[in-house]
């Protein structure tokens, strides 16, 4: 690419002139990966001039400062801008996420990290998601009000219920989403307590519990992106072999969702089959965690492996424009 200069509208420049008439950049536009710090230096013109730059960053959070730094946050075009003075220039750049090889099998989508609430990963109390919504009535079982999802995982579940009515023209409602820390800890001290009634000691109790209720904070409820659905207001582990209960099985990852805690995964979920609980993670992810029978804790991993990968290649594949 041809060196491009930015000038102020003066034609003719002394070489000898301190004054600062123009700013120039080897390249019109610069590629970076994400994570990564923007380096670029500009020349000043004339090279001899004074001069005391500042870095102008657009406000679309492609690029962000970091300990003094000007750092690629996430994929996007973006203008970045410098100015001594009265003069200024801009160079387009490019943020790009690192790329896992070409014959890599890891998931493609590493970066997008996706939330989970499970044994060894505690939620705060205080977490409450962004965008919650109502569920609206019509969409719960009788006698359960007052639900509330995040606002894509409810958009997604009304195309996923449309789609499942329009085939089988099943009954399917919701009798559980969102539960704060709190409510989460009433349900699992109510289970506890059930279990001691039955002449469990409390040890046992608290451990047999885990089996089907999260201690508060370990429930991927409070992350308001989980449903639990029914077609007779109870929770059965015959839910599969009802019709909504296997089309579930065989069709929510087209919207987004997945069976939380799969039946052969019980050994890493370390929760019983749950054929009626879904967890909303986004199309991408979905299709391929239900193309590799994946649960959420293997998928997790994968990520992370995935990363590294991508960090490891992008050493010896710099970033280019296009």
């Amino acid at each position: 690419m041809c060196k491009r200069t930015f000038s102020p509208g003066r034609t003719r420049i002394r070489e000898l002139d301190s004054k600062l008439q123009a700013i120039s950049f080897d390249c019109d536009k610069l590629a970076v990966y994400v994570g990564d710090e923007v380096e670029i230096e500009p020349d000043a013109i004339p090279k001899n001039a004074e001069v005391s730059y500042t870095w102008e960053i657009a406000d679309d959070g492609i690029l962000g400062v970091q300990k003094g730094r000007i750092v690629a946050q996430k994929s996007g075009r973006t203008l970045l801008g410098i100015a001594s003075g009265d003069v200024s220039a801009q160079i387009r750049v490019i943020a790009k996420y690192k790329p896992l090889p070409p014959d890599s099998t890891l998931p493609p989508l590493y970066y997008d990290k996706l939330m989970i609430a499970n044994y060894k990963n505690t939620l705060n109390a205080e977490y409450v998601p962004a965008n919650l919504v109502k569920i609206p009535d019509n969409y719960t079982a009788d006698g359960y009000y007052g639900l509330y999802a995040t606002q894509e995982t409810f958009e997604a579940y009304k195309k996923l219920y449309k789609q499942m009515y329009s085939e089988i023209k099943g009954r399917m409602h919701i009798i559980s989403a969102y539960r704060s820390y709190a409510r989460q800890n009433e349900l699992y001290n109510k289970a506890v307590s059930n279990l001691m009634a039955q002449g469990k000691t409390s040890t046992e109790a608290r451990a047999l519990a885990l089996n089907t209720t999260q201690t508060p904070g370990n429930s991927e409820h409070q992350l308001g992106n989980t449903i639990d659905v029914s077609n007779d207001n109870t929770t059965d582990h015959d839910y599969l072999n009802t019709p909504e209960g296997r089309w579930l099985a065989e069709n929510c990852y087209k919207y987004g969702f997945i069976i939380r805690y799969p039946k052969d995964k019980e050994d890493i979920t370390r929760i019983e089959y749950e054929p009626w609980h879904i967890r909303y993670v986004g199309v991408n992810h979905a299709a391929y965690m239900y193309v590799n029978d994946l649960c959420l804790e293997q998928y997790v991993e994968l990520q992370e492996e995935a990363e590294e990968t991508a960090n490891d290649y992008a050493l010896q594949n710099p970033a280019t424009p296009d």
